[in-house]
């Protein structure tokens, strides 16, 4: 997203680009960028790519936080699918090597381990990936009234990963900024854990409870899980653990996709990317089931 000589188009350039591509509407949030300043030639021209693709243009018209992602990185789709597969095939793997002969006994556990997975892989590679900057530089942007409007306005400063790329002209982070960011992730990181932990644990322990009330209970039964510290463990987990560890897979992609090997063919970074994530997920996975065997969870 090396922006930093883009042209700015005002309203009224924007307005006619558009009305050349019916049925694409420009974004609330960009029109008061256009009022005050102009949005960058780049941002909008991959908007409309996008906007025509097909599935990814309905996806993004519903989820906005997708849409600056994408334009930001043009492989960001593709990372959550790479992420979403190969973890789940891994927490398959470590989780019958680690269950062994009970686990069919514990299906209850991997199932709702499984569901949480796919929700936090969507939520790991989204909260590092890069926002486009789509407005002018040094535009006062209303982050509105009160804590969560103070909220706004000092994550606005931050990068959204630690190793994300300065731009001159465009964002500039220094060491303190991304120390900030690595501590500020793990808190959102740790507060998603939290939450996806609660309601797979609830969705866990339910299906316990439903499988005991009609085949009855036996010997060989676990125990039902507590929530709140199964919550614990989970938010621990992702706040520590998946934030330093996705963190690094962010870096090293980074470095792949700036060598010139991978800018002439983008292949090469699909594939560090698979090799990248498959080897994090492996040693994730894996260090879950140890820490909630340790928490006594599962």
């Amino acid at each position: 997203e090396d922006d930093a000589g883009d042209r700015f188009l005002p309203l009224n350039e924007v307005q006619e680009i558009l009305a050349k591509h019916k049925g694409i509407p420009l974004p609330d949030e960009w029109l008061n960028l256009c009022k005050q300043g102009g949005i960058r030639a780049s941002a909008l021209m991959k908007y409309i790519a996008l906007m025509q693709a097909g599935l990814v243009g309905i996806l993004i018209r519903r989820f906005p936080v997708f849409r600056d992602r994408l334009i930001s990185d043009p492989r960001f789709l593709f990372k959550v699918l790479a992420e979403v597969m190969i973890d789940s095939g891994c927490a398959t793997f470590a989780e019958v090597r680690k269950r062994a002969e009970v686990f069919w006994d514990e299906f209850e556990f991997y199932l709702s381990d499984l569901l949480v997975g796919v929700i936090l892989d969507v939520a790991l590679v989204t909260l590092l990936a890069p926002v486009a900057s789509v407005g002018r530089p040094g535009i006062a942007v209303t982050h509105g009234k009160g804590l969560l409007g103070g909220l706004k306005k000092f994550t606005s400063k931050l990068p959204s990963a630690v190793f994300q790329k300065s731009i001159p002209g465009v964002h500039k982070y220094s060491v303190q900024s991304r120390a900030t960011a690595l501590l500020y992730k793990g808190v959102e990181y740790g507060f998603v854990g939290f939450m996806c932990g609660l309601v797979g644990q609830t969705m866990a322990n339910g299906a316990m409870m439903a499988k005991r009330a009609v085949k009855g209970t036996s010997e060989s039964d676990v125990r039902v899980p507590p929530l709140f510290r199964t919550a614990m463990v989970w938010a621990l987990f992702m706040g520590v653990s998946s934030n330093i560890r996705y963190q690094l897979v962010f870096g090293l992609e980074r470095i792949v996709e700036g060598t010139v090997i991978a800018q002439k063919s983008p292949m090469i970074a699909n594939v560090a990317t698979i090799v990248i994530r498959f080897a994090n997920n492996i040693y994730g996975g894996e260090q879950f089931i140890d820490m909630a065997r340790w928490a006594g969870i599962q």
